[in-house]
């Protein structure tokens, strides 16, 4: 039998936990990840932004992790870790299909939308290989003195004067025992089941969608499909290359992402609302692909010689949150805590700000009953942060249909991010300020505001509401986003 005592157990080894598990080796604690599958893996969560990036630059100078600071931007990454696959992402974009018509720019580009978000490739964001990633950060685990057990079967998990956990690998029984417990799992949902925990009822959630998704070879570019359709002047406003960022496709009841790495893999998926599209009895995920793929004619020729590399992964619902996210001597990470949507890529920066924050409270001082009350005001923050992108998100959702009023309710995002990189870029963000200015009231009354009006705006009155978000989130808006002369085409906003 393999037996533990460490002062700290860590489930999941995705980045998230990972990263934690590193934080604390490095502040000397003694710490076990412990991980139910094996690296390398297949996972998605694979966008970065902005606002992730700043926080690992953050982590990596906290802790000591210098080897982790060129992850931050894509230039610095090829530099110096060149084996680790990624590809460049310059900001978002956004297309409104209609099903059985060929895509066409509209007048003001009405049905596109572009965000920079950095000034050239060197200075990107990136995609996430996550297989090559993950088990990166794991390797260094390990040679930073973190124990690790991969293929391990838990079976047993107690709650007394600390941590208990039993399970088996392949070759032997395993015995852990750890005063604090981090719950990085993801969809694992381990601790929570644990403890006994309620969960939220999907009816309080805004967001609705299921999703279907692979990693591809062959994906055309999507810049190169409307440009051998409508000439080079389609593209001559876009101010980056439309497939280096997050490439949304949004159709009725649902959107698609497509995600490029650099050695030709594609991460690309449907996003969509089980309502509108619901799983049809004997249709296999490859099938349904294909139709979904089939029924928006671009769509169809930038999958054209598309082959997926690895099978189709289909869910049911993907919304779900605990309503506790920690306690005196446990927390979630917020993938554990609860998931949303891949929609404009929260998932990687929420996480960051996690670790970020579990850290500073790890550092402060060992477990006692300070620690024990800030771990639980963390869990407040996580599940506030997940509430506040639900708000955002579902909002979005709503108006799929209608595309102008869509990019209204997206600014709510973009204003909110855009404010929060600045005032890191500036050294003005307090070291616990909450993700997404979501500790800000009076922008969220804005917001909500927003969102609660969004549904029910009609498209012809879409450029009246949009000047009265943009007159609402004025004092906010640091990057003349929301700007009807930019006919939604925004470059980089002012960066050092």
């Amino acid at each position: 039998m393999i037996k533990i005592d460490c002062d700290i157990a860590v489930l999941g080894s995705g980045f998230g936990g990972t990263l934690l598990a590193l934080v604390a080796r490095k502040l000397g604690y003694s710490v076990a990840l412990l991980e139910r599958g094996s690296h390398p893996r297949f996972a998605i969560g694979e966008s970065s932004t902005p606002l992730a990036d700043f926080k690992l630059a953050a982590i990596a100078e906290t802790f000591g992790l210098d080897w982790l600071k060129p992850f931050a931007k894509y230039g610095a990454w090829k530099t110096r870790y060149p084996d680790i696959r990624c590809g460049p992402k310059r900001g978002f974009s956004f297309f409104r299909h209609e099903p059985n018509r060929s895509f066409s720019p509209h007048e003001a580009n009405a049905n596109s939308l572009l965000v920079a978000a950095n000034p050239d490739e060197p200075r990107a964001d990136t995609h996430w290989f996550r297989a090559d990633v993950d088990a990166h950060l794991v390797r260094r685990a390990v040679d930073a003195g973190v124990i690790f057990l991969d293929q391990l079967e838990i079976d047993g998990l107690r709650h007394e004067r600390g941590w208990h956990l039993s399970g088996s690998r392949p070759d032997k029984a395993v015995s852990v025992r750890a005063g604090v417990l981090f719950d990085a799992t993801g969809a694992g949902q381990l601790l929570g089941k644990a403890l006994g925990l309620e969960t939220m009822p999907p009816s309080k959630l805004h967001t609705r969608s299921r999703a279907l998704y692979s990693h591809f070879a062959g994906v055309a570019r999507w810049q190169d499909v409307i440009q051998e359709a409508h000439g080079t002047t389609a593209t001559a406003e876009h101010p980056f290359p439309c497939d280096a960022a997050a490439l949304h496709h949004i159709v009725d009841g649902g959107w698609m992402w497509v995600l490029r790495f650099d050695d030709g893999i594609t991460s690309a998926g449907f996003s969509l609302d089980p309502s509108v599209h619901p799983i049809r009895a004997g249709e296999t995920p490859d099938d349904e692909w294909q139709r979904l793929v089939h029924a928006y004619p671009s769509l169809a020729r930038q999958f054209a010689a598309a082959k997926t590399v690895r099978p189709f992964v289909r869910t049911d619902r993907l919304q779900r949150r605990w309503c506790r996210a920690a306690g005196a001597d446990w927390a979630m990470l917020p993938h554990a805590a609860g998931f949303l949507d891949a929609w404009l890529s929260p998932g990687i920066a929420q996480t960051l700000f996690a670790v970020a924050r579990l850290g500073r409270i790890l550092a402060d001082d060992r477990p006692g009953s300070s620690q024990a009350q800030r771990l639980v005001e963390y869990g407040r923050t996580v599940l506030d942060e997940l509430a506040w992108m639900d708000e955002i998100t579902g909002a979005c959702f709503a108006c799929f249909d209608r595309f102008e009023v869509m990019v209204a309710v997206a600014m709510v995002y973009f204003i909110a991010a855009h404010y929060c990189e600045e005032r890191e870029r500036a050294g003005r963000a307090a070291p616990g300020a909450a993700f997404l200015l979501a500790d800000l009231a009076a922008y969220r009354d804005i917001a909500a505001a927003v969102c609660r009006q969004a549904p029910t705006v009609s498209a012809g009155d879409a450029n009246a509401f949009s000047a009265y978000v943009r007159r609402e989130l004025a004092p906010y808006n640091l990057c003349c986003l929301c700007d009807p002369l930019r006919r939604n085409m925004y470059p980089c906003a002012k960066i050092s």
